[in-house]
């Protein structure tokens, strides 16, 4: 079997565990029983290291060489620190946009952890979704779609994850984001580079929350679609120069080395796990918010 086929045959068990593990724990009353948070936390443990340990199990390949959990040096660590908070703005408007047309999931989970404690609402929310999201889709899955070439295993890479979001308002941002942290892995060759960002953005958001100005703002009548609209389009675009300096800097610290791109080979993303993959898209991330846009 080849590389890319095997890989796409663990992202169909992987999505499918993804599916089914939630409710699985849900039926059982001492778990669900659980503060959300906790809840929460347990259910992304199960559901993200359960396959990952049986990835390596069926591979026999080195969780040191898939992680890539190499140091940064301080030069990148300050770049990848400031893309994090940079990429955000074109971030929001991205949910804001869909937003208008499905129901924001990141912001119902969010509103879930009202009443919990700071330190539970940041595991759930932030710590362990920047840990086992990047291990599995920057680490397994990057490594697994090498044999593709650089470019194409980045965005296979990305796709899978927009996809793992399983709903239409969060694929978008999800992809784009996608798309960046699979870059700064590639060439930086750490999979801190992608860590790091996620948790940057997942803990603003939680940290937001926890504002004294956050309760206040609740309390407010929320302004009009279109004045938030034209306030996170005006955001994103006047981030955009700070991200390309960021860029700019990043690349001249980290150029391409030819000695350790991959090439692309007769491999193909497309297969029958993939396009599975897919169909679960539609029917469980598609089919279920189609009522929303009528």
């Amino acid at each position: 079997m080849n590389q890319t086929k095997q890989t796409n045959r663990f992202a169909l068990i992987f999505f499918i565990f993804f599916l089914i593990s939630g409710p699985l724990l849900y039926a059982i009353p001492l778990i669900r029983d659980l503060p959300y948070e906790w809840f929460a936390s347990i259910v992304q443990v199960v559901y993200f290291t359960i396959p990952i340990v049986g990835y390596f199990i069926w591979t026999k390949k080195s969780p040191k060489e898939i992680f890539r959990l190499y140091p940064l040096g301080w030069k990148n660590l300050l770049l990848i620190v400031l893309f994090g908070f940079a990429i955000q703005p074109l971030m929001r408007f991205l949910s804001f946009f869909t937003s208008l047309f499905f129901p924001n999931v990141a912001q119902e989970s969010l509103e879930a952890l009202q009443g919990a404690g700071f330190i539970g609402s940041l595991i759930a929310m932030a710590v362990l979704p920047a840990f086992l999201e990047e291990l599995s889709l920057r680490g397994i899955f990057l490594s697994g779609y090498r044999r593709l070439g650089t470019w194409k295993a980045i965005f296979c890479t990305a796709l899978l994850f927009g996809l793992l979001h399983m709903n239409p308002q969060q694929f978008p941002y999800a992809f784009l984001a996608g798309l960046f942290f699979c870059f700064l892995v590639e060439r930086t060759g750490s999979i801190w580079a992608s860590i790091i960002p996620h948790f940057i953005i997942n803990a603003t958001n939680v940290l937001t929350m926890f504002l004294p100005v956050a309760e206040e703002a609740a309390t407010m009548d929320p302004p009009a679609n279109t004045l938030l609209l034209l306030y996170t389009g005006v955001s994103a675009l006047l981030s955009l120069p700070f991200l390309g300096f960021i860029f700019f800097w990043f690349l001249k610290i980290n150029p391409v080395q030819p000695n350790i791109q991959t090439k692309e080979t007769a491999e193909r993303f497309l297969s029958p796990s993939i396009l599975c993959i897919f169909g679960l898209f539609v029917v469980f991330g598609i089919l279920p918010y189609l009522g929303f846009l009528f």
